[in-house]
């Protein structure tokens, strides 16, 4: 009875490794299940991270303490991975036997991690037909998992760069956080609107390279800018505000402005699907009743040039648009602990672009995503 449980449980624990790591590394979709063994390690890790980085006040070291957690997971997942699977072969051996050894479970956990990891020190072997090839099969599983987390570590790096490099031209200009107002009005110097299609043409193919890197390797999402006071999240936020902005301006249906728009809500939609966004979804409703903000925008752009719809229409207009993504916004950079705003490059004394050196506000500054309808909230 205690030989059949030890080889069930053995069975079962290297089967839900190999799963787990065919969902993670090989498939090209998610998964909605949540008790992946992955998805609860990176969702309680994660947890205690965020506890810990909400302890350290300054910007710089908080953000450096955040940047560690996507790289150390990965170690992390392929430690789990490894002992699961040698401790699950290790029961069934204890429950097989068939090894020279005095059978003891002590003793198939070692013969089990020295044939996973190929070390074969030849003290402990395999005596009879089921061990020996049992054991062939526990040393190719070690070399598939080993090759497998190696192949999908340049791909992953390679999704982040692409994702990161789109981030530094994010400018407006200004060495200060960038406002979507300020954007726009700095993208189109003349008020003519064609002058910010190749823009958001750009930003449309970023959020859908974004949309499908993130889906095939989730674990992205966590992992962070390498600028202090930047994040794929705010530039999300930015961007789509910015193209909001242009659905108060005639004519601007099916342009590029409006396909970023759509393809970022999609982007939103996909990543918090599953989630309780009640709360965010009341605290916009509650926001969007002070509405001080867009009057300011809508005279900003006006006075620049753009041809803009009736006030009330505009208005009317940018909220249901705003209300379809904004819990979902705000969502990510609360649980991903996003810096509030995105802040451009600054320009040295000495004429090479540096990061911005003083973000210490970030965490104290009003709300970035100044879009129509939604007012700025302090933090």
């Amino acid at each position: 009875m205690i030989d059949a449980l030890a080889i069930g449980v053995g069975l079962f624990l290297v089967a839900a490794v190999f799963a787990d790591m065919v969902n993670t590394l090989v498939t090209t979709t998610r998964s909605p299940w949540r008790w992946w063994l992955t998805v609860v390690l990176y969702r309680s890790t994660w947890s205690v991270c965020r506890s810990l980085g909400r302890r350290i006040r300054n910007e710089r070291r908080r953000e450096r303490f955040y940047s560690l957690f996507a790289p150390l997971s990965l170690l992390a997942m392929l430690t789990v991975w490894t002992a699961q699977q040698i401790v699950g072969w290790a029961l069934i051996w204890w429950g097989v036997g068939g090894i020279s050894s005095d059978g003891s479970l002590i003793d198939a956990l070692y013969f089990s991690g020295i044939v996973y990891l190929t070390v074969g020190f030849g003290e402990v072997v395999p005596v009879d037909q089921v061990p020996r090839f049992g054991a062939v099969i526990e040393a190719f599983s070690g070399v598939v998992t080993t090759a497998l987390v190696i192949g999908y570590l340049p791909a992953l790096y390679s999704a982040y760069s692409a994702r990161e490099q789109q981030l530094l031209t994010l400018d407006d200009g200004t060495d200060g956080r960038i406002s979507p107002t300020n954007l726009v009005l700095a993208r189109c110097p003349s008020g003519d609107p064609r002058e910010l299609d190749d823009f958001f043409r750009e930003w449309e193919a970023w959020v859908a390279q974004v949309l499908e890197s993130h889906t095939t390797f989730p674990m992205l999402v966590l992992f962070r800018s390498q600028h202090v006071g930047q994040s794929w999240v705010t530039a999300l936020g930015l961007v789509a505000d910015a193209a909001l902005h242009m659905e108060l301006v005639r004519g601007q249906d099916g342009r590029p402005a409006s396909w970023t728009l759509r393809r970022s809500i999609r982007l939103l939609a996909d990543l918090t699907q599953n989630q309780d966004l009640s709360t965010y979804r009341s605290r916009f409703d509650a926001a969007y009743e002070q509405g001080e903000l867009f009057d300011e925008l809508y005279d900003r752009m006006a006075t620049h040039g753009f041809d803009l719809y009736p006030r009330d229409e505009a208005r009317e207009r940018t909220r249901e648009l705003r209300e379809t993504f904004d819990a979902q916004l705000e969502y990510l950079i609360d649980v991903l602990e996003a810096p509030r705003g995105f802040w451009a490059h600054s320009i040295a004394p000495n004429g090479l672009t540096a990061s911005r050196g003083d973000v210490r506000a970030a965490g104290e500054a009003r709300r970035t995503f100044s879009s129509p309808g939604a007012p700025e909230r302090d933090e």
